[in-house]
């Protein structure tokens, strides 16, 4: 019998109606709520696409949302072995991973949204179909040397990566990955280069955010996007959160990790579940379930193993 993984999404992985499924026992979203000076649940619950995609806003909804499912199972007796999250996803996991707790979570996500906001003139795209990984990194680095930044912001499953920097450079960069063999280059809908070198001055502010936060020794094993390393020391995990910023989100080999480590089963909670997919396609062998709402919670019975 293999060990399981609980994952956790990121930004995009927001839905109108994601609240719905908590309606019925508001109390941690108002004391939530209290600390961010807006009402969450009602965000989440009734508010427009629009106001799910500001970024101080969709940060900790998504980590409210996927945190508040898998504490949930855990009350259920089910326990991960390991625990991922993809970007914003990471301070879901590190709830469960008894770092820190779901409302100081939330209020930290918050600020790192507002933070991340501030930076102006950059954008995102996924590059689908393009396995030539030392070509594309050849292609974003030609371009960044000669005028804007652009980077490989993450590297999500084998075919797909993300691509992020100054709106101009991207789109140069999305052109010549084509011509270099992509099969398609989709623009995000997000409001700046995450993950890449733009969001540094974001970093610095946020290190000091870090700093005050009561962080604890993880109880379960945590594997860092930064590094897919794992991770328990409170010290390390704040440098790792600041460094994530504009580092690059090394989302296959966290897989790959946690499968080395001797994970089978991979559970994603979310609003969505965006990472399942990118999961089976590293690895087709393991085991993958998913639950967007408590409903889907309850379905998953007690501790899944493959």
């Amino acid at each position: 019998m293999g060990k399981v993984a609980w994952v956790f999404p990121g930004q995009g992985s927001q839905a109108v109606g994601m609240g719905q499924t908590f309606l019925h026992d508001p109390e941690n979203f108002q004391a939530i709520g209290r600390r961010l000076g807006f009402d969450l649940l009602d965000v989440m619950s009734s508010g427009s696409k629009e106001d799910l995609q500001e970024t101080d806003v969709a940060q900790p909804a998504i980590v409210t949302h996927a945190a508040t499912l898998a504490l949930a199972y855990e009350k259920q007796g089910a326990k991960p072995d390991v625990v991922i999250g993809h970007s914003v996803g990471e301070y879901a996991a590190l709830v469960l991973a008894g770092v820190i707790d779901l409302e100081e979570a939330a209020v930290l996500v918050h600020e790192r949204g507002k933070l991340m906001s501030t930076v102006k003139d950059g954008t995102m795209a996924a590059v689908v179909g393009m396995t030539d990984l030392q070509e594309a990194f050849h292609i974003t680095e030609k371009i960044s040397a000669s005028g804007d930044l652009v980077q490989i912001a993450n590297y999500n499953c084998p075919g797909q990566f993300v691509i992020s920097g100054h709106v101009d450079a991207v789109k140069q960069a999305g052109e010549e990955l084509k011509a270099a063999g992509a099969k398609r280059v989709l623009p995000l809908n997000v409001s700046g280069a995450f993950h890449s070198s733009y969001m540094m001055p974001a970093a610095t502010r946020f290190k000091d955010i870090l700093a005050s936060s009561p962080f604890q020794q993880a109880s379960i094993d945590f594997i860092s996007n930064v590094d897919a390393t794992i991770h328990r020391e409170p010290v390390k995990l704040k440098a790792l959160l600041t460094e994530q910023l504009y580092a690059s989100v090394r989302f296959e080999d966290c897989v790959r990790k946690a499968i080395e480590e001797g994970v089978d089963t991979f559970i994603e909670f979310g609003p969505s579940s965006p990472l399942s997919g990118l999961i089976k396609r590293i690895d087709g062998n393991v085991t993958i379930r998913k639950a967007t709402t408590l409903e889907e919670v309850v379905a998953l019975g007690g501790e899944v193993r493959a």
